[in-house]
């Protein structure tokens, strides 16, 4: 019964890991599988894994006739979406054998480009939509490239917001007669409301690298037009700025991240036609590089958010100790939210039930640890059987340190290795790999990663214990009368402090500061950015307000 429980804990935490939304619904029926979206009922024997499902659902929703007339055409002829379906079934053929009964492979730019689109479309129907995924779709075959690239990152975003839990209200079916946002995005946990506009920078079949300056990006025009529609709740702007840029891993705020931060900042002070400053906004700047990339496989998705005139919501903002980061977490708990669904639901989910990809795979050599099977594990005294109970990994190495506890109750370590794509696998779902939920060990890689550990490992230690812990501290008058929650963060906050003295500052991000500064120092008695910071035109190379810091 344990063994049961603890895998059903492991496949809904997983399923919560792919979207906090409604979960996939689909059953199979007498050799057929059966899915449900919305509701409408769709069925093949020929799907195993929900990629199929996705890769027939999108062709099949644009329409039988007009899918075959453009797969008819020249791949460099068709509509984006069957250019990208055409390349995933080329790789498809060149991976597929007679021995082999279920096909896997890298993701290449087009296959991550199609079937992300598919996963857009079905959520936005599963989530009670279906007229607003049709108008996607209507909008999705247009000739015009403006129109295809407003309708693709508009799903893109709705996605976004389903998979992090938030309920949608599209404007579009409201048939408003003055220009109005997207959609409206209600988080349940609080009621709260967003009001959200998605902006997207046309590109073409060769786009150019962002310039030096930037102004290619026009982040700061997209931002201010979408500022100019009309809103009723907190604004959300999502601007997608399509360039084919991969970010430096060691130094990832160089480069369109900088210009597009300096480019929100610098708008910050610009004025409407009534002589008064733009409402503020949470603005997200994305970049699916993979859409750029449709051969490769080694390309991604990058995204910066920033508050547009709000002085404790950025990558750049200075905060005075882990309270103050706290406290910032509390105000902008939503968007928190959002931002770390993004981080961790990038991935399209594989099957059907919320397994792991390899359980589909019958043809695996060896069988995955699951939490509760009996081993024999070998050793210099012989073979022995033990219970399953616990293990961890070394992400660089493969190396895996396994618990098994035996009849006698007695604990026996064992070490094994997880091959290149067990070890990628592990890599995207590290806390249920093994059949159950165990809580993987992270890292501490800044100042705030260690005072989060500390304040996860303190958040529940009785108050009176925080104050024995607290008690040689120098404002220990103030602090024997703050509320519980409040001490575990000071005292995170003191033990953070004390560890990190003397060490550097991470230099990517210092870095980052110094080149932000010498912007600013450079646009210092600037004549002209001062009069186009004062106009009622955007402008995308506008100075960083000197005060952020």
């Amino acid at each position: 019964m344990d063994q049961v429980r603890r895998k059903l804990e492991a496949i809904k935490y997983r399923r919560q890991q792919q979207s906090l939304g409604r979960p996939i619904v689909a059953s199979a029926v007498s050799g057929t599988t059966v899915v449900a979206v919305g509701k409408r009922i769709y069925s093949s024997p020929k799907w195993k894994t929900f990629h199929d499902f996705l890769r027939e659902y999108l062709v099949g929703s644009l329409g039988k006739d007009w899918s075959e007339a453009e797969l008819r055409k020249p791949l460099d002829r068709r509509n984006p979406i069957l250019r990208w379906y055409g390349l995933a079934i080329e790789t498809a053929k060149k991976l597929a054998t007679e021995e082999r009964k279920m096909i896997s492979g890298p993701m290449t730019g087009a296959i991550r480009a199609y079937l992300n689109l598919s996963y857009n479309i079905y959520l936005i129907a599963h989530h009670g939509s279906q007229e607003m995924a049709d108008v996607y779709l209507k909008r999705l075959k247009s000739r015009r490239l403006d129109d295809f690239t407003g309708a693709l990152f508009e799903t893109y975003a709705a996605a976004t917001f389903i998979k992090a839990g938030f309920k949608l209200q599209y404007e579009e079916l409201r048939r408003r007669a003055t220009s109005t946002v997207e959609f409206v995005a209600t988080w349940p946990e609080t009621g709260e409301k967003f009001s959200v506009e998605v902006k997207s920078r046309n590109y073409g079949d060769a786009p150019a690298k962002t310039d030096a300056d930037g102004k290619s990006l026009r982040v700061g025009s997209k931002l201010i037009k979408a500022l100019q529609k009309s809103a009723a709740h907190t604004r959300v702007v999502m601007i997608e700025i399509n360039v084919p840029d991969e970010l430096d891993p060691g130094d990832p705020l160089e480069g369109w991240p900088t210009h597009a931060l300096r480019q929100i900042r610098g708008n910050e002070d610009a004025t409407q036609r009534d002589g008064s400053l733009y409402p503020p906004a949470y603005v997200l700047v994305t970049a699916h590089q993979f859409h750029h990339d449709l051969d490769g496989n080694g390309t991604g998705f990058q995204a910066i958010a920033a508050g547009f005139r709000m002085d404790d919501f950025g990558p750049d903002v200075l905060y005075k100790g882990y309270a103050a980061v706290m406290a910032s977490r509390d105000r902008h708990a939503a968007m928190n939210a959002l931002i770390s669904s993004l981080k961790t639901r990038s991935e399209i989910p594989a099957t059907f039930d919320g397994e792991l990809p390899s359980s589909l795979a019958p043809e695996r050599k060896r069988p995955r640890l699951q939490y509760g099977q009996h081993y024999e594990i070998g050793g210099e005294g012989g073979k022995i059987a033990g219970r399953f109970v616990n293990a961890t990994v070394n992400e660089e190495t493969g190396e895996v340190l396994a618990d098994f506890e035996r009849a006698d109750g007695s604990q026996v370590l064992a070490t094994m290795f997880l091959g290149a794509e067990e070890l990628e696998e592990y890599r995207s779902y590290p806390d249920t790999y093994f059949g159950a939920v165990m809580q993987q060990g992270s890292r501490s890689e800044t100042y705030v990663d260690f005072c989060d550990f500390l304040f996860a490992s303190y958040q529940e230690t009785p108050r009176e214990k925080l104050l024995e812990l607290l008690l040689k501290a120098p404002d220990y008058e103030v602090l024997k009368d703050l509320p519980r929650r409040d001490l575990a963060i000071a005292y995170a906050d003191r033990i953070a402090a004390t560890f990190f003295k003397d060490k550097p500052t991470d230099p990517r991000y210092a870095a980052f500061e110094e080149r932000l500064k010498a912007r600013e120092s450079a646009a210092v008695g600037d004549d002209a950015s001062c009069e186009l910071r004062s106009s009622q035109k955007a402008a995308d190379n506008l100075p960083r307000r000197p005060t952020m810091f």
